[in-house]
């Protein structure tokens, strides 16, 4: 009976907390997108490059990166030559990270990445740092490093463009 009264608590904290980490596509945990689909769903589609990062990690309240991009080629929408990115440095984050180099010189400056883009609306969930800036449609999506993009994806891009 005990376990019971945790495992209850525990839920009752887990719920009572902001919570950004979550891959949910459309109600849906853990989806598997495409490209169409995604392309739908994002104001803009871009190839861009990263030109600088900029992190804020805290153990009081929530940590996040700020990226400035620079949009290479624009697949869908007409989106300022450069944006700003954010997100929060959780397990639903997009980072343009090289992985194995430790941060802060581990932002992939220079790097290019696909993006499907949407404005973000500010609540009281975000920083004002966020004000202004754009996400990722889907973290958990089909977003990634351009190098990793395939010529098949490329053509489906290039076809969804016209």
């Amino acid at each position: 009976m005990k376990i019971v009264g945790v495992i209850a608590g525990l839920a009752v904290l887990c719920a009572s907390q902001k919570v950004h980490a979550l891959c949910i596509y459309d109600g849906e945990d853990n989806a598997k997108t495409t490209i169409e689909r995604e392309f739908k769903d994002s104001k803009w589609v871009v190839r861009a490059k990263v030109l600088a990062a900029k992190d804020h990690f805290s153990d009081e309240d929530e940590s996040w990166t700020s990226y400035r991009i620079q949009v290479q080629h624009a697949y869908k929408g007409r989106p300022a030559k450069q944006l700003r990115f954010f997100t929060f440095r959780d397990s639903g984050g997009f980072y343009m990270d090289r992985a194995w180099v430790p941060l802060p010189k581990g932002h992939d400056v220079g790097g290019e990445y696909l993006l499907f883009l949407n404005p973000l609306k500010r609540s009281s969930g975000f920083p004002v740092a966020a004000k202004g800036a754009v996400f990722v449609n889907y973290s958990c999506g089909v977003s990634g490093p351009w190098a990793q993009v395939s010529s098949s994806a490329q053509s489906q891009l290039a076809a969804l463009e016209r």
